[in-house]
């Protein structure tokens, strides 16, 4: 009796290590896949726009560094626009879409953002009303209202 008592012991221990490494192991594959995520994620961000996504044939989920040119990219301020100097801030604005390589379909929103002042209830205006429909019609349309009239 006392050996069948034992093996039952032994049996329930058994089974309690069995249920707890088995929940470990959940855990960790958990874990594993969140960290997955997150680093496709991280890879996602820091590849170059031209640079092709990997197959999912490939043998590697993460291309060499030593093939993957990242061009060096410099944190740029725009000026925001109060409606002085019109040609001044087109030209900066300009800048600094070519520099990132601004999609035109973006650029108005953006362009937005660095708008204060009687400059940006203006913009709101023409925007409200459909004056702006693409990036090309807004410079002209700014510079032709704050650019002062002269006599």
């Amino acid at each position: 009796m006392e050996e069948s008592t034992r093996s039952k012991v032994s049996f329930d221990h058994l089974e309690e290590a069995i249920v707890k490494i088995t929940s470990h192991q959940l855990s960790l594959s958990e874990n594993l896949n969140n960290m997955t995520l997150k680093l496709d994620e991280l890879i996602h961000k820091i590849q170059p726009r031209d640079f092709p996504s990997p197959s999912p044939s490939s043998s590697t989920a993460i291309p060499s560094l030593t093939t993957v040119t990242i061009p060096h990219r410099i944190k740029l301020d725009v000026p925001r626009f109060d409606g002085t100097n019109p040609l001044g801030w087109i030209f900066k604005v300009n800048q600094f879409f070519a520099y990132h390589e601004t999609p035109e379909a973006e650029r108005l929103t953006i362009a937005s953002f660095y708008m204060e002042g009687h400059a940006l209830a203006w913009f709101q205006w023409m925007t409200g009303n459909g004056q702006f429909t693409s990036w090309p019609t807004f410079p002209q349309a700014l510079q032709t209202r704050f650019t002062p009239l002269q006599y």
